[in-house]
């Protein structure tokens, strides 16, 4: 006598599980593969560490010595408009802001060290900061993308 029924309940608990396994491997991990493009008004927390990395190792002082800003350099660069050749997307905003040890917006050579939109109340930026020394005196060098 021969067995024409295979193991019937076996498959259908492997075959459930298999299922169950893919279904809440879709819900882990769609939602990250997604973000990017989900929301643009939030935060770019990519953009904001890059711009503090330009501006503080670069673009206002030199490779040779990072984080110590040109006094001329940075006062040109608060004094004008540079903030809109910064490398951004047209849709996001920037805010980048030189503050002191007490958190008050700093002045070098006369020049007050913020520029770029202001931030409203309701936005969600991303902050970025790097300790900077313009002259030799300590600064907080605060970018601001939204």
């Amino acid at each position: 006598m021969t067995m024409s029924r295979a193991q019937t309940t076996m498959d259908f608990a492997a075959g459930v599980s298999i299922f169950l396994v893919t279904v809440a491997f879709a819900f882990a991990f769609v939602p990250g593969i997604i973000t990017p493009f989900a929301d643009p008004d939030v935060g770019d927390p990519v953009s904001a560490n890059r711009i503090a990395d330009d501006l503080s190792t670069d673009r206002l002082g030199s490779p040779d010595q990072p984080y110590a800003l040109d006094t001329d350099q940075t006062a040109a660069f608060f004094d004008g408009d540079e903030v809109d050749e910064l490398a951004l997307r047209d849709y996001k905003s920037v805010n980048v802001t030189l503050t002191t040890a007490a958190g008050d917006v700093a002045t070098i050579d006369g020049v007050r060290t913020a520029t770029g939109q202001s931030v409203s109340a309701d936005a969600d930026a991303t902050v970025a900061w790097r300790t900077v020394t313009v002259g030799g005196d300590r600064y907080e060098l605060v970018v601001r993308v939204w």
